[in-house]
Parts: C-alpha cells; structure tokens; sequence
C-alpha cells in the first residue's frame, strides 16, 4: 500500500518548515497568505489530511460536535440534522453523526461503546436524541462534555442538564380531537418502546382524550423498524373476530411505513377504509395518494434550537478557561426549552 502523506512532506513539498506548514494547516497566525496558499496547494496535491483531532486538543478550540440519533431511517433525524449543521456553521462548527439504533436496535453496549468513543476524541459538545443511562450522562459531565437533549428526556437523577423537546401531550391531544370531529371511534395508536421517552407522553394524552371523548383506543407495541411496525399490525388485524381500525396513528416515519405497506397488502383504502395520521412531518407526504395528515414537530427548527443552545454551553466554557476556571458545563433554566407542534391536515384524515 502506498505510504501516508506526512506534513514532513508537505513541508519539502511547499519548500517551508514544518512549523510554517503546521500553522498554516491549523489555521494559525503568524503565516503570510502566500506561504499559506503554498501549503494549502501541496498539502491537496499529495492528498494530506491533518490530524483536527490533535489539533483540537492542542488549541482547545472545540469546533466538533457529536450529535447521537437513534434510527436514521427516521426522517425527523434528516430535518433535524439540516437544522443543526445550519446553526453550527455561523459558529464554525461541525457536527458528527452517530447512530446509537441503526433501523431501530438499540442496545446498551452499543450506547456505551458511542459514549466512550465521544470522550476519547474529546467531542467540544453532544446533542442526544436518545435518553442516555444515567452513567453515561454522568460520565460526560465528569470530562466536562455538555449535552444537550433532543426529542427525549434528560435521565432522571442527573445533575443539569439542556434539553429542547415536544410537548407530545398536547400534540396527541390534537390529533384525538381531530379523529373525533370526523366521528371516528375506533382508533387504534401504533407505539414504539418505552426506551424513546416521548411515548408516554404521547400515549396518555391519546389514552385520555380517547376517554374523554368516547373513543375506543387500542395501543400496539413494535419496535422502531417498519418490519417490526408491519408485523406487529398485521398480527392484530388476524386475531379472531378484529376489525380494521377506523383510525390508525403511526408513532413516527418507521412505523408509518410499515402500517402503509400491511393497508396496501390487505387492500384497505385511505382514507374510506381507515383514516391515518402519523407523527413527525417529511418531505414526501403531501405527495403521497391522499397526501398524509402529520403531527409536524418542526425538528429543523429543533435542531436550530439544540445547536444554539450547546453553542452558548460551549462558549461559557470558553469563557470559563479564559478566567483560568474548569471549564465545568453550566446549565441555566433557559437551557431546557419546550416547543409546540402543529398538526397539519392534508386528505388522509378524511378532510
């Protein structure tokens, strides 16, 4: 295999000492824009790479985040992201993805595998869409690593913490009353586990308006693929003596999936068979045949949020060494923020 560029040979390249040559890498002062673009021409010409991890712990700069998703196959994570990178890059920041539920598999050793990962490479920072353990928030907090959480909970017990969330309850609520004015009475709330906290609150708030407002609700376990969502409601509709919901509410994309591929399996017709409204807006469902009734969380404009909440915790860290302190994360009330979601009615309700 052929050897590895070194910034030894960048600097013969360039005709410039490696001292040069590493302060024009990294972006440092006290390099003409000459030998810079020298530098920057031979460094691309060999096809060098420098090493902005070490870099980073040398200047302490903090401009990498991590930002945890769990299941990328989740469309919200895509609008997320978009709001997130936005934000960053007026502060010259980047952001990583790591995704601690590919297709829906969680599990904890890979949570603690991606944490610990996080800390070796210092990561200035993470936005959490998964409620982590409680050792692992405690393990962030310990090398001074902020969090900020997105579309979950922070774990209970942990000292401070940031979080930008959904008021799920009310946005169920929504869309039960919303069922209710079609006279829907049959509804049946596909949910994925307990471990992504925004179920509870989800499912009180339809548990409770259902009983409020006469409506029957039966709640379906799966987890957090369109497999598992398919096979799942499928089971249900073949037990003895079911019949098709007349309304059915997908806890997120995943699960929308599957519900869709079992209605066009069995030949059930939105919305004259059974209605549908799932949770999390994305880019096609008003092009879908009828187009799709969601509960629309924003999240790009949640990633936005996330991402300035964690840069003015990055920043008080900053500041904080600046004053020769431990740059220990800071969290004030303003650092937990709660947003409302809008449900936005197309044709598969029923309207």
């Amino acid at each position: 295999m052929a050897k590895k560029p070194t910034m030894m040979d960048v600097s013969r390249a360039a005709g410039l000492s490696v001292w040069t040559v590493s302060r024009a890498l990294g972006d440092g002062d006290g390099v003409s824009a000459q030998s810079r673009e020298a530098v920057l021409r031979a460094a691309r010409e060999l096809g060098y790479v420098p090493n902005r991890a070490a870099q980073e712990l040398r200047k302490n700069t903090r401009r990498t985040v991590t930002v945890l998703t769990a299941s990328t196959s989740n469309y919200y994570y895509i609008d997320l992201m978009r709001g997130v990178q936005r934000t960053l890059r007026s502060s010259g920041r980047t952001a990583m993805v790591a995704d601690l539920a590919a297709e829906g598999a969680y599990t904890v050793q890979v949570e603690d595998a991606t944490v610990q990962n996080v800390i070796e490479h210092r990561t200035a920072g993470v936005i959490s869409t998964l409620t982590l353990s409680p050792h692992n928030a405690e393990l962030l907090q310990t090398w001074d690593i902020p969090v900020v959480f997105v579309d979950s909970a922070p774990p209970a017990g942990v000292a401070g913490a940031a979080s930008v969330t959904t008021d799920n309850y009310a946005a169920s609520r929504d869309v039960a009353e919303h069922l209710a004015a079609h006279g829907y009475t049959e509804w049946l709330l596909l949910m994925y586990p307990s471990r992504w906290t925004t179920r509870a609150p989800r499912e009180r708030g339809m548990r409770e308006a259902a009983a409020r407002l006469g409506a029957n609700l039966v709640v379906i376990d799966s987890e957090n693929d369109p497999r598992s969502a398919a096979t799942a409601f499928a089971s249900y509709l073949d037990r003895e003596g079911t019949r098709p919901p007349r309304a059915v509410i997908a806890g997120n994309n995943p699960l929308l999936q599957g519900v869709l591929e079992v209605l066009r399996g069995r030949r059930l017709n939105v919305p004259e068979d059974v209605a549908l409204v799932a949770f999390d807006e994305f880019a096609w469902a008003p092009l879908l045949a009828p187009p799709l009734t969601v509960l629309d969380e924003n999240a790009s404009n949640i990633g936005d949020l996330a991402a300035s909440t964690l840069t003015r915790l990055i920043e008080r860290q900053i500041q904080a060494e600046r004053e020769g302190e431990r740059p220990v994360p800071v969290y004030l009330p303003e650092d937990r923020q709660e947003v409302a979601a809008t449900l936005t009615i197309r044709q598969s309700c029923g309207c």
